[in-house]
């Protein structure tokens, strides 16, 4: 699945597919799915899915994909405001589980 998700004033490219818990697990060394399956799952796992994801989307090469460092991370979050990606996590882990995230609002009936 891929997608375009806002994270404050910035359109992030993002693509999930199969390998992204691989990836995700070859990063940050936790499973990705049993921390996401918890009763509660901690909101920062989906900002982590989501430079995973944005990784992907920009990266062609799973080889490229596991030259990824923690660093990577850390340097991608400093681009944004520190509730923007917060704030996205909805929208990311919507983007993740095959649901389309529209960036549209609604127009109101009758006005």
């Amino acid at each position: 699945m891929k997608g375009t998700i806002k994270i404050g004033d910035k359109e992030i490219e993002m693509a999930a597919n199969a390998a992204s818990p691989y990836v995700y697990r070859a990063i940050f060394k936790e499973d990705f799915l049993q921390k996401a399956q918890g009763d509660t799952p901690d909101p920062d796992i989906f900002q982590k899915m989501g430079f995973v994801m944005a990784k992907q989307a920009e990266l062609s090469k799973m080889s490229d994909l596991m030259n990824i460092s923690i660093d990577d991370y850390y340097d991608w979050l400093v681009q944004f405001e520190p509730l923007d990606i917060l704030t996205a996590s909805g929208d990311i882990s919507s983007l993740y589980m095959g649901q389309t995230v529209t960036k549209s609002v609604p127009k109101r009936k009758g006005g």
